[in-house]
């Protein structure tokens, strides 16, 4: 149930593209907190571009999962040779 409800925010998430929006106004405020020199609205934002950063890296992590093509090492390999003559 709880996984079901992870799942279907995550997806509610990419269909919104709230990663690239939580990383464009964390570097918004991060920059309005550099130019007025005020630390605590860098620290409040900085969050924001770590979640939206962690988004990214698990929509990548999860893109990389569904492309990997199985190996068959059977057919890596050669088959070893028989000993028909045994001496």
């Amino acid at each position: 149930m709880f996984k079901n409800k992870i799942i279907e925010y995550y997806k509610l998430l990419k269909v919104k593209k709230v990663d690239k929006y939580l990383i464009l106004t964390g570097v918004i405020g991060v920059i309005i907190g550099l130019v007025f020199d005020i630390p605590i609205i860098n620290q409040i934002f900085v969050w924001a571009i770590l979640l939206g950063v962690c988004i990214k890296l698990y929509d990548f992590t999860e893109k990389i999962e569904r492309s990997i093509v199985p190996y068959d090492f059977n057919n890596l390999l050669p088959p070893p040779k028989k000993k028909s003559d045994k001496k």
